[in-house]
């Protein structure tokens, strides 16, 4: 059975969980699990690792590129994970407060969903 596009994919693979980043580039509404989340975000920091291991300019301009082109799907992915958790997507603001900001999202994004977050769901 496939899950839409609209509703979460609890324990998604990694390419499951990646195509989805994408499909859903800028789509700030309805939920995402935690495995749509940390995967995605798993593969961003093993870019940004190759690009310091790399030390070669024209792998940091493409992995630079890369970073600017996965910013706006980033923070979409976010926000949806947030409202899977009950919480607007605006609570990643506090990332603007250091280290503790970091630790307060973290946490928000690793909570269990909660059956509230049904009202971010999108319309089908």
């Amino acid at each position: 059975m496939t899950i839409p596009l609209s509703q979460p994919l609890r324990a998604a693979s990694i390419t499951e969980a990646y195509s989805r980043f994408w499909k859903k580039y800028a789509t700030f509404s309805g939920r995402a699990s935690r495995t749509e989340l940390l995967w995605p975000m798993l593969v961003n920091l093993l870019m940004l690792i190759v690009a310091v291991l790399a030390r070669n300019e024209v792998v940091s301009i493409v992995v630079g590129l890369y970073a600017l082109v996965v910013f706006v799907p980033s923070i979409a992915v976010g926000a949806r994970r947030l409202h899977d958790c009950n919480r607007s997507g605006w609570w990643q603001l506090v990332l603007v407060v250091p280290v503790i900001g970091d630790i307060v999202l973290a946490v928000l994004w690793l909570t269990f969903p909660s059956p509230e977050g049904v009202k971010y769901d999108l319309a089908a």
